[in-house]
C-alpha cells in the first residue's frame, strides 16, 4: 500500500468516431491552409455520401432478403 501521491498521468482523452467528425467540421472552418481545408471537405462530402449511401442500400437489401 503506497500512501504517496498517485501518478501525475491525465486521463485518457476521449476518442472515436463523433471526435473524429468534429475535428474534421472545425478543420473545414478554420484551418489555415486551404489545402487543409479541401481535405477535410471532401472527407466530411465522403462521410456524408457513404451514410447516405448505407441509409439507402441496407434496408434495400433487407427488404430483398425478405421476400
Amino acid at each position: 500500500m503506497s500512501n504517496g501521491p498517485d501518478s501525475a498521468e491525465p486521463p485518457p482523452r476521449p476518442g472515436g468516431l463523433v471526435r473524429g467528425f468534429l475535428r474534421l467540421i472545425v478543420e473545414v472552418d478554420e484551418s489555415r491552409r486551404w489545402t487543409h481545408r479541401l481535405r477535410a471537405a471532401l472527407l466530411l462530402l465522403l462521410l456524408l455520401v457513404g451514410f447516405g449511401v448505407l441509409g439507402y442500400w441496407i434496408p434495400e437489401i433487407v427488404e430483398r432478403h425478405l421476400r
